[in-house]
């Protein structure tokens, strides 16, 4: 499996709005890149808006899905919003079996979600 990047582009049109672009597996062994992404989330105390973009992503698992339940409940208690876009069929069926898809919304593109947050 192919080691998880990601990166983030702040949208200065959108106060406190990011989207973090997810390319490989997102899986246990991944601490290190999530680290940006864990800082921005959990040290915001303030109602910011997270849009996943998993174009790229190939996999995730429990692990994975633990990590975006935790920042989702983060996100929302502070009255911010996170969005899932451009995941693939298998990603959006484990999102839910496991009930995220009815937690956070899911767009097929960055150029919906962005619609959605103005």
């Amino acid at each position: 499996m192919e080691a998880l990047t990601i990166s983030i582009e702040e949208k200065t049109d959108l106060k406190n709005t990011y989207i973090a672009n997810f390319d490989g597996a997102f899986d246990g062994s991944v601490k290190e890149p999530l680290e940006e992404l864990n800082k921005l989330i959990l040290s915001n105390d303030s109602a910011i808006q997270v849009v996943l973009d998993f174009t790229k992503l190939s996999f995730l698992n429990s692990y994975a899905i633990g990590q975006l339940m935790s920042w989702y409940n983060h996100i929302h208690k502070n009255e911010g919003e996170m969005i899932v876009v451009n995941s693939n069929k298998n990603i959006e069926e484990i999102l839910n079996i496991v009930g995220a898809s009815k937690l956070f919304k899911i767009f097929p593109t960055v150029d919906e979600a962005m619609q959605h947050i103005k």
